[in-house]
């Protein structure tokens, strides 16, 4: 009876070690699935966002919305157009070249800090894609 006593003993301690050792493989891999996760979400305020609560100038910050049709205008500074959420536009002048795929009426998230006077100073344009593939047209 005494062998028996140690070997659930053993038993018991074994199915603990097993358990613990399955909690650390569950939040070891939970951790790496959130932050892979997080390098593809894009957190971005809207131009109503901004308006309602403007961010002090200087801090740096992520605006997304449409790129206003007629709006983009090359500039001294750079590039310079209006992005939409629909309700509230904002002006963006950018001192990076945008991406080829940069379109108006297509979406666009852009990196950088508030200036004076209510434009956006951005040193990055990324273009936010829709989940539809279309074919490139071909010319005529």
């Amino acid at each position: 009876m005494h062998m028996s006593a140690k070997r659930s003993g053993w038993h018991r301690s074994a199915r603990a070690r097993g358990a613990a050792v399955a909690i650390v493989v569950l939040v070891g891999v939970t951790v790496l699935a959130v932050s892979g996760f997080e390098g593809t979400l894009t957190y971005y305020r809207t131009p109503s966002e901004v308006a309602q609560s403007p961010p002090p100038t200087g801090e740096r910050l992520r605006i997304g919305g449409m790129v206003v049709a007629g709006s983009v205008r090359d500039d001294d500074q750079g590039v310079r157009f209006v992005v939409t959420d629909g309700a509230a536009d904002l002006t963006v002048v950018s001192s990076s070249s945008p991406p080829q795929t940069f379109r108006t009426g297509q979406g666009a998230v852009v990196e950088g800090t508030m200036g004076s006077e209510g434009v956006f100073l951005a040193d990055r344009i990324i273009v936010r894609h829709s989940n539809e593939y279309q074919p490139p047209e071909r010319p005529q």
